[in-house]
């Protein structure tokens, strides 16, 4: 007679937290010990730790099931890729991505705001915005977890035309989860603020970071594009300083793209100038003599008209989308390294998550 084998519990769980999504959901029915570990917000929140370095792409394509791509592994690795099986997005004829936490994505379509998590294909509807922007535009749009009160929050930052070419000074609307509604932020100072000068009428997704929601935008009485952070537990807004060499060149022949990065815990601002490519790291938070432009390269000829960047990986390549080749990979002096044709619109990085959505009644 063999000899079976024991395995520590404890063991057990070291060796759980360490698997993707897929296989835990279904290992929920091996029996109801392991259903009630990996149904458990511990579990859920240490598996989110151990696999905060895995992060994957998630990519909306017409008429077919979701893509899910490994983000530092080759775009056409069959094993780092999936198709989600989420009818409820695949049905939808066009969403806009507006934010990502915690392996959730905040979108809506045409009618409705929703939360989804594609790992386990938990999702809700949320209240609709209470402003009808008939004369206005959304500007920005932020969604974080709030953990000392297990909430999870949605700011949103909008004008109101005052005539054809002036809007008004922007103001600021936050939902909570937990009180399903929303409600106007009272900041006390004025906020002059817009879509940075070469920006589209498309809402900014911020980007969490040392407790505060950061978006790149125009301050318009002075005249210079800046960082605005917008703190969740005080409610207040400040404005920290771009590098000062970090400026456009408007050409109607090349497309400008900007925006901000979060890499290792730090705030990186990048900008594609002309057919140039620029990132910036701020190494102390707050500190605008500590930003080092860490990357320059001109874009090969294929990519001069468009480059997006979406996020970098492990090593340091970048990662982002082109109208022509779709998803491309660079390395950090500007060389080409792979690309795969995908419609990339809308494009979002996630980290895989078992979390549900606390007291909602979830779908």
């Amino acid at each position: 007679m063999e000899n079976s084998v024991f395995l520590p519990f404890e063991l057990i769980i070291e060796i759980l937290l360490r698997l993707p999504v897929k296989p835990l959901l279904r290992f929920r029915c091996v029996s109801k010990s392991w259903l009630s570990l990996i149904s458990s917000n511990t579990f859920a929140t240490s598996h989110f730790e151990h696999a905060a370095t895995h992060r994957r792409f998630f990519i909306k394509r017409s008429a077919l099931q979701p893509l899910s791509i490994d983000v530092d592994s080759s775009f056409h690795d069959a094993s780092a890729c999936a198709s989600l099986s989420l009818d409820f997005i695949r049905s939808q004829r066009c969403i806009e991505i507006r934010g990502c936490f915690r392996g959730f994505l905040y979108f809506n379509n045409d009618t409705h705001i929703y939360l989804l998590n594609p790992s386990t294909g938990v999702f809700k509807q949320i209240p609709d915005f209470p402003i009808i922007l008939n004369d206005g535009f959304e500007l920005l749009s932020g969604f974080v977890y709030y953990q000392p009160t297990d909430d999870y929050l949605i700011v949103s930052g909008f004008c109101e035309y005052v005539d054809a070419l002036v809007t008004s000074p922007m103001k600021l609307m936050i939902f909570s989860l937990r009180a399903d509604k929303w409600k106007p932020i009272e900041v006390a100072s004025h906020l002059p603020y817009r879509e940075t000068s070469v920006a589209e009428f498309t809402p900014k997704c911020g980007l969490f970071l040392n407790g505060s929601i950061h978006w790149m935008v125009h301050n318009y009485e002075t005249s210079k594009n800046v960082i605005i952070a917008f703190d969740i537990k005080e409610m207040t807004i400040s404005e920290i300083a771009l590098p000062d060499d970090f400026i456009f060149s408007y050409s109607r022949e090349y497309s400008i793209y900007y925006d901000l990065l979060e890499v290792g815990g730090l705030i990186n601002a990048w900008v594609k100038d002309l057919n140039t490519v620029k990132i910036w790291v701020m190494q102390k938070y707050g500190v605008h003599s500590s930003w080092t432009k860490i990357i320059q390269f001109s874009l090969c000829p294929v990519l001069h008209k468009s480059l997006d960047i979406v996020c970098l990986t492990k090593c340091g390549d970048i990662v982002g989308t082109n109208n022509k080749l779709g998803l491309v990979k660079l390395n950090d002096k500007g060389q080409l390294l792979e690309s795969r044709l995908l419609d990339t619109y809308p494009l979002v990085v996630y980290t895989e998550s078992l979390f549900s959505l606390p007291n909602t009644g979830q779908t």
